[in-house]
């Protein structure tokens, strides 16, 4: 009798206390807010003018500023766990993508990725993944994963992955008949179910979508250069992702000079590939800044950017500019 009220006893701890893990788990943010879905493609050391492919030393910076501002990595999988049953989300969310399953993800990102404690999710075009090294395909220009490195990959846990279509075909209609199959392909060659798309030419025509919803996915990604906002209404099968651009960039400031009426005046340049940024001036001393959203991409014509109004008392010495990702996310220079 004593032994089997100790038995009861034990089975009540572990009930409580698994009441109070879900508690724990469920106290999930209850009001909207963004969460940057960052969108990549290739890391490469060289990227030259590929507008895809990422330095792997910007992208190191780009995860370690990410870091410092206290961002978390999440999964797709914590999105639709949030709508489904209220799990936890940290305070600062940001979720890393990489699309069409290319080898550099695990020679280049997934290295940064750990280091870091981060994660990401790779998304296949599983017609382009071979079963072992010795079969590895393109797509386009890059070498693509295989299954062999796939299943090493989801072993370590820093990288999960979706799909990206199974022929990235241009034609919705065709990928409308692939989708289920790119599951069953995935499950089988790995032993692990996945729920995520991502749309191929990152939009989302509704019957692709809606096949997307009967396929058996519970997120999909499209691409619009816009955070995405966890409203109570929000389209889990159009998730928006911001472009990270790639290419070699070489950015260079003037001196500026600050006007009787306390106008800030530089010329920014970037002799390389064209991207989207956000400007800012900041006062060093106290660490105060000033916005700017350019109207044109920063590229190898040079552009005039002011900021006026600013505060009586500065001295243009003590003002930097700097360029930011266009969201503010993390630094290009200085």
């Amino acid at each position: 009798m004593k032994k089997r009220i100790q038995q009861l006893g034990c089975a009540l701890l572990l009930v409580c206390a698994g009441l109070i893990v879900l508690l724990l788990v469920a106290r999930g943010p209850q009001t909207a807010r963004e969460i940057p879905v960052l969108m990549y493609h290739d890391i490469a050391d060289n990227p030259g003018d590929d507008v895809w492919s990422v330095s792997s030393e910007e992208f190191r910076r780009q995860v370690a500023d990410l870091k410092a501002a206290g961002f978390r990595t999440i999964l797709p999988k914590d999105i639709s766990r949030f709508y489904r049953w209220k799990f936890w989300l940290p305070r600062k969310p940001v979720l890393l993508t990489f699309d069409d399953g290319l080898l550099s993800v695990k020679t280049h990102a997934e290295p940064i990725l750990r280091d870091a404690g981060f994660q990401a999710v790779v998304y296949l075009i599983t017609g382009f993944i071979a079963d072992t090294p010795a079969e590895r395909m393109k797509y386009r220009s890059y070498d693509c994963l295989t299954w062999e490195e796939v299943n090493e990959m989801i072993s370590r846990k820093t990288i999960a992955f979706g799909i990206h279509s199974h022929s990235h075909a241009p034609n919705p209609a065709r990928l409308a008949l692939e989708v289920g199959e790119c599951r069953h392909i995935f499950k089988r060659k790995t032993g692990v179910r996945t729920r995520d798309f991502c749309y191929p030419y990152g939009s989302a025509p509704d019957v692709l979508r809606q096949a997307v919803t009967n396929g058996g996915y519970w997120t999909a990604m499209i691409c619009e250069d816009q955070l995405f906002t966890n409203a109570p209404n929000a389209d889990l099968f159009r998730i928006p992702r911001v472009s990270v651009y790639g290419g070699t960039h070489a950015f260079t400031v003037s001196s500026g000079s600050l006007s009787e009426n306390n106008e800030y005046l530089a010329t920014v340049q970037n002799n390389g590939v064209a991207l989207p940024v956000l400007g800012r001036l900041r006062h060093v001393p106290s660490g105060r800044s000033w916005p700017l959203q350019p109207s044109e991409r920063l590229g190898p014509a040079a552009q005039d950017w002011r900021w006026p109004h600013l505060p009586p008392g500065l001295d243009a010495s003590s003002l930097q500019v700097e360029i930011w990702e266009q969201n503010g996310l993390f630094r290009y220079f200085p």
